[in-house]
C-alpha cells in the first residue's frame, strides 16, 4: 500500500513539472512571436525611411527565422511576392558571392 501512495506522489509531481514547463515553453512562444513582429515592423520602418543596412540585417534574420517560423514566412512572402523557397534560395545564392568578394 505505501509504494501505490509513492507511485501516486511521483505523478502528481511529474504532472506538475509537465505543466510547469508546458507554460515555459507557451511563454517562450510567444515571447518568440513578438520578437518576429517586432522585426517586421523594423523592416517595415527600413523600408518607408529607406535605411537599405539596417533593412538588409533585419530581412536576413527574418529570413533564418522563416525556416521554422510561419509569421515571418507569411510577412516575407507578402512582401517580396515570392514564394519562400525562391527568396530563401535567392538569399543564399547573393550570401554565397558575398563571400566570393
Amino acid at each position: 500500500m505505501v509504494e501505490k501512495t509513492y507511485d501516486l506522489k511521483n505523478e502528481i509531481e511529474a504532472r506538475e513539472l509537465f505543466d510547469l514547463q508546458a507554460e515555459k515553453i507557451k511563454n517562450l512562444k510567444k515571447e518568440l512571436d513578438d520578437c518576429i513582429q517586432t522585426l517586421i515592423e523594423a523592416s517595415a520602418a527600413a523600408n518607408i525611411t529607406q535605411d537599405i543596412v539596417v533593412g538588409n540585417l533585419v530581412d536576413r534574420k527574418l529570413a533564418d527565422l522563416a525556416k521554422t517560423h510561419k509569421l515571418a514566412v507569411d510577412y516575407i512572402e507578402k512582401v517580396t511576392g515570392k514564394n519562400i523557397d525562391v527568396v530563401l534560395a535567392e538569399n543564399a545564392a547573393l550570401e554565397e558571392s558575398e563571400g566570393d568578394l
